[in-house]
């Protein structure tokens, strides 16, 4: 069975204490067993004694042994019994938990495991393992699993070494928190934190978690410690802890010490002139004032308009040299580099992260003019914003395949600078499938939604064996070209005509809930993986003629659908293969979902029978 690391060092030692518990004493245990077999014998033959002479000359002679056992002397049955704690043996014979013939786990002398430790294991750091063990028909009869409840609570016990990982010294945290193992359990609004287990069902990746409620920062996904508060208004949601940051306080420590520092030297500065100045006033008034001009201020005029100089280079044209400067690099010099005058503006298409998009005419260097998408830097933006719209340009530069949007060329030597990508004149894959919707009297075969399903598959085949995560893979983000030809591309065009798809999450950026995976929407974790999900996500979308995922409920709604495994229904037009595709896409653990490369496998092998299908049926109409 497939194990997570943080679970195996645990489940392990657990499996094998439940198959084969320790004794507390051997000697004990052993000479209660077999006192109780003599006992459970003479029972025996006390029930069956009108059965036959043979019979009763065996009881007889066990009835001998077992009299002979309680006939030693006291000496003996202390040596016997030497390891046992707090009972003689008089008492052991009779107690709950001396051995019964047959034997039981609960009649045993036996040193179980630790009770406690049994139900975190069972409950929050293996759930999804053990649960799969109690379910599994060979597991299950070769390896009995300890039910946790029928656990005596008691300390003397195996234990596993699982312990409740806090420091109780910590009362700040480093960085965004991931590091923090303080003890504070309340939210900034000074509600108490609910216990982590209640909302995060598998805490095998988050070991830190198990069996607390304290302030934690699992996965980096805030910017600092948070935890589960009970809210009454939208159940159960996430609140920051007032807990301050270690390098704040460190701070403050060092600028203190600064100030005493600048404060002693101070002093000490003041007393040597004033020492200076009782004795060597004759030589101090007879000195003259040296001109403000030369050297006191360092002839301040000229710094001044020197320092105005740079500040107004680094605010005004100077940013544009530096981001043509920075630009133009070994990822990017292989690109075309195009001018503004190259570029004629027809048409704005919408408005993403960057600035807005436009539709464009390209005149290249062969002269011929073709349509392209514009993707235009907003003029006022930020050093950040800058860098990132350079990042961009730098990953995308190296993408070409059939079914990617990919990038003919920048201008970066004038602003407004702007990416110049392939023109799709057919829009997006969203409005272009409800514009061909039985809505509008139209309708697409099933050989068009395999044609655009298969292509959507090859393009996130190549991006992620170039291990590139798209994170926002979307109906929206494909464009269609001639010939249903469809494209992956991540403009986000129109966000606002797309802003019921986007849920913001506290103070983190908007997030397209609807195709995410539980995963992602918990832990902000962005994989390959999750990019599956969203395909079949993607799939509904074509088959279902572009309708919203989970239409009719809100984004809040759509995260509690998605964590409860309440998955979106076979669109009408979907066939059953096609839909069971999607489930598979959907798998509640990401290593179980298909690879890209699987699905546009079988994705192929289904748009070519489609194909053969159709060819063999316009055969027998001609």
């Amino acid at each position: 069975m497939d194990m997570n690391p943080n679970c195996r060092i645990y489940a392990l030692p657990s499996l094998c204490y439940s198959s084969l518990p320790l004794c507390r004493t051997p000697e004990r245990t052993n000479l209660l067993y077999f006192a109780n077999k003599a006992a459970y014998k003479e029972r025996k033959l006390k029930k069956n004694i009108t059965e036959g002479s043979a019979v009763g000359t065996e009881n007889k002679l066990i009835h001998n042994l077992h009299k002979r056992f309680l006939e030693k002397n006291s000496k003996e049955r202390k040596f016997l019994l030497k390891r046992k704690a707090s009972q003689s043996y008089e008492n052991a014979y009779t107690e709950k938990i001396s051995s019964q013939y047959p034997p039981t786990k609960n009649s045993e002398n036996l040193r179980r495991i630790c009770r406690e430790e049994c139900e975190l294991l069972e409950n929050e750091l293996c759930q999804k393992e053990y649960a799969i063990a109690k379910r599994h028909p060979v597991i299950g009869q070769k390896l009995p699993l300890e039910e946790c409840s029928r656990l005596p609570e008691h300390t003397d016990c195996s234990h596993l070494g699982i312990e409740v990982d806090v420091d109780m010294s910590q009362s700040c945290y480093w960085n965004d928190g991931s590091s923090y193992r303080g003890v504070l359990a309340t939210s900034n609004s000074g509600k108490k934190c609910l216990r982590w287990s209640w909302f995060m069902k598998d805490l095998s990746d988050y070991p830190e978690l198990v069996g607390q409620n304290y302030c934690r920062n699992p996965g980096s996904i805030e910017e600092k410690p948070w935890c589960f508060v009970d809210d009454k208004s939208f159940g159960k949601v996430i609140e920051t802890c007032n807990i301050p940051k270690c390098s704040d306080s460190i701070w403050l420590y060092i600028f203190l010490a600064f100030a005493i520092l600048i404060s002693f030297l101070l002093t000490y500065t003041l007393v040597s002139l004033r020492r200076r100045r009782c004795t060597d006033m004759t030589s101090i008034q007879n000195m003259s004032t040296p001109n403000a001009d030369k050297n006191i201020y360092g002839n301040s005029q000229m710094n001044s308009s020197l320092e105005m100089s740079r500040v107004n280079s680094s605010n005004g044209t100077g940013s544009t040299s530096t981001f043509i400067n920075n630009a133009e690099r070994a990822p990017l010099i292989k690109l075309i580099h195009y001018s503004l005058q190259d570029v004629e503006f027809v048409e704005e298409l919408g408005e993403g992260a960057f600035g807005k998009v436009y539709k464009g005419q390209l005149t290249t260097s062969a002269g011929e003019k073709i349509f392209v998408a514009i993707k235009a830097l907003k003029e006022d933006a930020s050093y950040k914003t800058q860098q990132d719209f350079k990042r961009e340009i730098e990953l995308i530069s190296d993408l070409k395949h059939n079914n990617i949007v990919c990038i003919l060329g920048v201008v970066l030597n004038k602003e407004p600078f702007c990416m110049l990508f392939e023109y799709m004149p057919n829009g997006d894959l969203h409005e272009f499938l409800i514009a061909n919707s039985p809505q509008e009297n139209k309708a697409l075969t099933q050989l068009d939604f395999l044609k655009m399903s298969l292509q959507i598959s090859e393009g996130m085949e190549y991006l992620s064996s170039h291990h590139y995560v798209h994170r926002d893979l979307a109906a929206r983000n494909c464009l269609v070209g001639e010939n249903l030809m469809v494209k992956i591309s991540d403009f986000g065009l129109s966000r606002d005509i797309y802003s019921s798809d986007y849920y913001r999450v506290q103070s983190k950026s908007l997030l397209p809930v609807r195709w995410m995976p539980s995963e992602s929407i918990l832990y902000g974790k962005f994989t390959t993986e999750s990019d599956v999900w969203s395909f079949g996500v993607v799939l509904w979308e074509i088959y279902s003629y572009g309708m919203q995922p989970y239409y009719g409920h809100n984004n809040q709604e759509v995260i509690n659908l998605v964590r409860s495994r309440q998955l979106l229904s076979c669109p009408e037009a979907c066939p059953a293969a096609v839909y069971a595709l999607m489930l598979e896409c959907w798998h509640e653990q990401s290593v179980r979902r298909p690879s890209f490369i699987e699905i546009t496998q079988r994705l192929n092998t289904w748009y070519e029978g489609q194909q053969q299908k159709v060819n063999s049926m316009s055969t027998q109409i001609l």
